[in-house]
């Protein structure tokens, strides 16, 4: 089957539980979540995200999901993946 790549999904997942959570954007991860729940604001993940694939030359095209943001005093870990649609 030929695949084809859509958006991408961020998916997050909570360190102290390991639930995991798919989103559509940075942005949309706080409509479901707080700054003091998640421990950071948007703007400063916005950065540590953007701080992190440079420091760690993330590729973010291929077909698999990649880490794009980890830090041991977070509570929660972030990989975005491609969305694969079937073609049609």
């Amino acid at each position: 089957m030929c695949m084809k790549k859509g958006q991408s999904v961020i998916i997050l997942t909570m360190k102290d539980t390991g639930t995991t959570y798919l989103f559509g954007s940075l942005a949309a991860i706080y409509g479901m979540f707080d700054s003091q729940t998640l421990g950071i604001t948007y703007s400063a993940l916005r950065n540590a995200v953007s701080t992190y694939i440079k420091i760690n030359k993330i590729n973010e095209n291929g077909n698999a999901s990649v880490m794009i943001y980890d830090n041991a005093r977070s509570r929660f870990t972030l990989n975005r993946g491609p969305l694969l649609l079937a073609e049609k």
